[in-house]
């Protein structure tokens, strides 16, 4: 008796000690996509149904798995689930068939693994602000791949112009792709949507203003490097003015050498500043 209620106090503060999660009961994890800390599972289910994923032009039928995650405590934002769900998926081998970027506020992202006989789909999706859902889908081999986005509605948008505005808070930057034709400053076509949200972000709070950083091609000379980045700031601070941007709050980051922070290639960076004063020549 006293052996049995010793077990029975060392389990109960271990699952205390190690975050043990109070999940719905016969639920378990997928392996390749870890939950993250202080989430519970509030719902799971197996079941032969179909799916749609976004893009693609018609609904699939299969086994299909789906795990609803709870946070508990502080929950991540929807552009932080976005990473590490993309993260998991590069990282076990799949591929991205559809996202909202999750960088500017998505909350959809849809990957794909294949295996000899069927395909693995698998969509995550911020349902709420607690809540997140992962759903997975198997079927033969050959089903097409999404190919299109669908329209995006106003309140999403509003809805991932706030997730935006929660990341800037808490980091006070903010990453979104743009791509620039190699050595000039001519913007690529494609990147409208996340420039529109962009806009609306410093609509909806008129304190914030940012100093613009792009990223520069390899093999310049630092005179090279000053200039196109100065030229690439530049179109895009006029990209973002010509939607509704106040100008007098964008800056362009002219800042070269081992002491300015690296901005990924396709990506640009807007990062929160109490002025808009351009860095010195």
């Amino acid at each position: 008796m006293f052996r049995r209620v010793a077990l029975l106090t060392f389990a109960v503060v271990w699952c205390a000690s190690s975050g043990f999660a109070y999940d719905t009961w016969g639920s378990r994890d997928h392996p390749l996509f870890p939950r993250p800390y202080g989430y519970d599972i509030a719902d799971y289910a197996e079941r032969d149904d179909s799916l749609r994923i976004l893009g693609h032009p018609a609904f699939m039928r299969g086994k299909m798995t789906e795990i609803v995650y709870y946070a508990q405590g502080q929950p991540l934002s929807p552009s932080e689930l976005g990473v590490r769900f993309i993260a998991s998926l590069r990282r076990a081998g799949g591929e991205i068939v559809f996202r909202e970027e999750p960088g500017l506020g998505g909350r959809y992202v849809a990957g794909k693994f294949a295996h000899p006989g069927r395909d693995v789909w698998v969509v995550q999706e911020a349902v709420s602000l607690r809540e997140f859902r992962l759903t997975f889908l198997e079927t033969p081999n050959g089903a097409p791949a999404p190919h299109s986005y669908p329209a995006v509605t106003d309140d999403e948008t509003e809805a991932q112009v706030l997730d935006l505005l929660h990341a800037v808070d808490r980091s006070g930057s903010l990453e979104f792709p743009a791509r620039f034709a190699s050595g000039s400053s001519a913007l690529s076509k494609g990147y409208e949507p996340g420039f529109k949200k962009v806009v609306k972000l410093m609509e909806k709070d008129p304190s914030l203003k940012f100093r613009v950083s792009t990223y520069i091609d390899s093999d310049l000379t630092p005179a090279q490097q000053r200039t196109l980045l100065r030229d690439r700031a530049a179109k895009l601070v006029d990209t973002l003015v010509g939607m509704g941007a106040d100008k007098g709050r964008l800056a362009m980051d002219l800042a070269t050498g081992e002491a300015a922070t690296p901005v990924s290639r396709g990506v640009v960076r807007l990062t929160s500043v109490d002025s808009v004063e351009p860095a010195e020549q």
